[in-house]
């Protein structure tokens, strides 16, 4: 520890590479001097007024040890300087107080740059709760406790990264969680070393079992009462401090199909809406590569009275089918990303304009068929139906190699991709849960919750990595 106080500020300046926004204040207690030094960028210093000097200018007995004078805020004692240095980055000052030895002192402040709580735009329910997760850790912690009001619910924080930190926190249900996937989870967020792992992405790539596959295994969600559904089902829920999107985990295939609505309208429409979820599933996944097998190989199967319609559609097109869908689903692609980078109104009109002139453009040209416009307009609807843009996102990209299979090999190389397909998703886990339950392993239970919804009194409100006791939650 340095003698004094100003080989203390300099060390502390110097350790933070002295930014334009680090202030340091002096004063003097009982006969001792001592300064406090904060980043005013992460600090509210009439907060700082309000805490520290009004009480000390105010004080005319100054009988109390400082530490005591401060004890209706969040502090702690530092042993070194360099346990200092990562604090001033959450928003904390400190308080260097020359009482032989000099004294560190922590202090936790308030945080006020928060966004007021809103509905998420990328996670909307019709019925149900319309509050989402904001940027601060605490706060989100706060909404999972007022959806969920478990006595079991247990929450720990863990400091993630390299020299950077950023605080986790682990959601669960005690008693229903796997206790082997809750320390493997907590051992690989343990050692992650990385810098800069504020990102949920960041941290779904260093977590999740199978790296080089590209069809997610974690969950993303921005809605406090989807979390504690699926907690109260035994998963896992990873909450970032300064991000909105919580991570749930371990996860199956079938998760990624289902939303808050479903559990908020009568079993048989939720049930209704998952089968139409699915079917869109597997025409977003096989029309296209279904429909160039049969106009380049089977033009046979076609029935009859559609061949004329086909074959009218297609005898000016200079391209065969394979070139005439790429070409197709790379505009829609092109459009769907200007839509996302362009201000929202402006990206509705450019959809929806786009869409049309361009369609409208490529027939007329004789570059693309009619027939192959609608193969590829309902592929794209189908794709906008799976509610998470994640899974959405890897379904189109799935098509584009069945679509090479089928131009080159006909139904047989579809037959053959898809079932490769298929085996990947079997053989995959999410933290050693198999991706495909309750299909593979079969597991008669877990169908109650999977393509259809059973009524809630006949669901086992467990998954496979849940503890056997059954427990109620509200939503998912």
């Amino acid at each position: 520890m340095m003698k004094t106080l100003d080989q203390v500020k300099q060390t502390l300046v110097e350790k933070l590479h002295d930014p334009a926004d680090l202030m340091t204040r002096s004063f003097a207690y009982q006969g001792q001097e001592g300064f406090i030094i904060y980043l005013n960028t992460l600090v509210d210093e009439q907060w700082l007024e309000d805490t520290f000097f009004d009480p000390l200018l105010n004080d005319e007995m100054l009988v109390e040890p400082l530490i005591k004078k401060l004890a209706a805020v969040d502090l702690e004692e530092l042993p070194t300087i360099d346990a200092c240095i990562p604090l001033f980055w959450k928003g904390r000052y400190v308080i260097v107080y020359d009482k032989k030895p000099i004294q560190l002192i922590a202090v936790k402040t308030p945080v006020y740059l928060n966004r007021s709580i809103e509905e998420p735009i990328n996670d909307r329910a019709l019925r149900g709760a319309h509050d989402g997760f904001v940027e601060s850790l605490t706060t989100n912690l706060s909404l999972v406790r007022r959806h969920g009001l478990l006595e079991s619910l247990t929450i720990k924080k863990i400091e993630v990264g390299g020299s950077l930190k950023q605080e986790v926190a682990l959601v669960y249900v005690e008693g229903q969680v796997d206790k082997v996937i809750l320390q493997k989870v907590t051992k690989r967020l343990s050692n992650i070393k990385e810098e800069l792992i504020s990102s949920p992405g960041t941290i779904n790539e260093l977590l999740q079992d199978s790296k080089r596959s590209f069809f997610p295994q974690i969950l993303y969600t921005e809605r406090p009462d989807s979390v504690v559904g699926n907690i109260a089902e035994g998963r896992i829920a990873l909450l970032i401090e300064g991000n909105p999107t919580a991570l749930i985990l371990p996860v199956s295939f079938f998760s990624f199909l289902q939303a808050v609505d479903d559990y908020n309208v009568h079993f048989v429409l939720g049930s209704f809406i998952r089968l139409i979820r699915t079917m869109a599933l597997v025409i977003s996944i096989l029309l296209p590569s279904l429909y160039i097998s049969l106009v380049a190989f089977h033009f046979e199967i076609i029935p009859q009275p559609l061949v004329i319609s086909v074959k009218s559609s297609l005898q000016n097109i200079p391209y065969p089918p394979l070139i005439e869908a790429l070409i197709m689903e790379f505009t829609i692609e092109l459009i769907r990303e200007a839509g996302l980078r362009l201000p929202a109104p402006i990206g509705q009109t450019i959809g929806i304009v786009g869409g049309l002139v361009i369609g409208e453009a490529v027939v007329n040209a004789g570059l693309v068929s009619n027939i192959m416009i609608i193969v590829v307009a309902v592929t794209a609807i189908s794709s906008f139906v799976i509610p998470s843009p994640e899974m959405s996102a890897v379904i189109r990209l799935t098509r584009f190699p069945l679509m090479v299979a089928a131009a080159t090999f006909g139904l047989i190389g579809v037959i053959l991709s898809f079932f490769v397909i298929l085996m990947h998703l079997i053989k995959l886990e999410s933290f050693g849960t198999p991706y495909m339950t309750p299909i593979a392993p079969f597991k008669r239970a877990g169908l109650k919750d999977t393509i259809v919804r059973f009524p809630l009194w006949m669901i086992q409100r467990h998954t496979s990595m849940a503890s056997t006791k059954p427990t109620k939650s509200p939503t998912k």
